[in-house]
């Protein structure tokens, strides 16, 4: 693939996009590329005031930017179900899902309805989300489901047994299993999709080693001064921007060429450089991890993917 940049997105007028944390890092950087290219871009974030902020800014620099801000706490699974309902009251159509939003390796926390934060907020959250944007995402003509994952799905696994990681908390480990969850998800999401003969298709992408606010605020959590270290110094060396750290999820949600179950990341070990269609750790694409995976995140968050039978009826 040769160098593809922000520039390279077709126009995307009449095209309406979610991006769940938007307000900053790659998913700012998508906000800001998506809106040049003249997309209607939904701008789902927890905290308003931050979310004003990244809007004003890009249209400060865009100034017929097409962008609504919403409240979106993937935190709690009702603001989750909040959104959804907001979102089909204003909109008829969705053509990119993007599952952006994340927090990384922070100490123990549990979501309002006591997941493990990170499990909860990277994976059962976007879960319960696409499940609940899946009748309007299947109504519109090419939809898109992107989600995020990271290069810490490679080592990861799915402890069944301590989803919730209550009896051993590692905040890394933990971190490494939302993400697996969010290749898992992805990968069997596309199954699914295939399987109900529908014209909208899933994608997994990654950002690389990118030098975003994820850092910042996972040291700040944590009060290391390692992480502090390791945020402000060693990312700003040996990180690429956050702008290339955003073409994978850009390039998955609007070229042509792209494919149900496809996966892209930085060409360059899948830490940095162009973004290029890559291929997941092989434990990503396990059929019956995906799917025991599925089950649960329906039963722990009471979200059940009731348009896939009707579409394949």
């Amino acid at each position: 693939m040769p160098k593809w940049t922000a520039h390279d997105i077709p126009d995307q007028a009449g095209r309406v996009i979610i991006i769940t944390g938007a307000n900053s890092g790659v998913g700012y950087e998508s906000a800001r590329a998506l809106a040049r290219k003249n997309a209607t871009v939904i701008m789902a974030c927890r905290n308003p005031q931050k979310a004003k902020a990244a809007h004003d800014q890009i249209i400060a620099e865009i100034p017929n930017a097409r962008l609504d801000v919403m409240t979106l706490d993937l935190s709690d699974l009702n603001s989750v179900r909040d959104f959804a309902e907001a979102f089909h009251q204003k909109y008829d159509r969705l053509d990119v899902l993007m599952n952006n939003a994340g927090v990384m390796a922070i100490p123990r926390a549990e979501t309002a309805q006591g997941f493990e934060m990170q499990f909860g907020v990277n994976h059962l959250a976007h879960f319960a989300l696409t499940g609940r944007l899946l009748d309007i995402l299947l109504k519109t003509r090419k939809s898109r489901v992107v989600t995020l994952t990271s290069q810490a799905h490679i080592n990861a696994k799915i402890d069944f047994d301590d989803l919730n990681h209550q009896q051993k908390y590692g905040r890394w480990e933990a971190y490494g299993q939302s993400k697996l969850a969010n290749a898992l998800f992805a990968i069997e999401l596309a199954r699914r999709l295939k399987a109900a003969n529908v014209e909208t298709i899933s994608i997994a992408a990654q950002p690389g080693l990118a030098n975003t606010n994820l850092q910042k605020n996972m040291a700040e959590r944590t009060g290391s001064g390692l992480d502090r270290f390791f945020a402000n110094f060693i990312m700003d060396i040996a990180a690429q921007s956050q702008e290339m750290g955003a073409l994978p999820q850009l390039y998955a949600a609007t070229m042509p060429d792209v494919h149900n179950g496809d996966y892209f990341g930085p060409a360059i070990g899948g830490f940095r450089g162009w973004p290029e269609k890559r291929k997941l750790a092989k434990h990503a694409y396990d059929a019956e991890t995906a799917r025991r995976l599925w089950e649960v995140s329906e039963q722990l968050t009471e979200v059940h993917y009731d348009a896939l039978q009707t579409a394949s009826v």
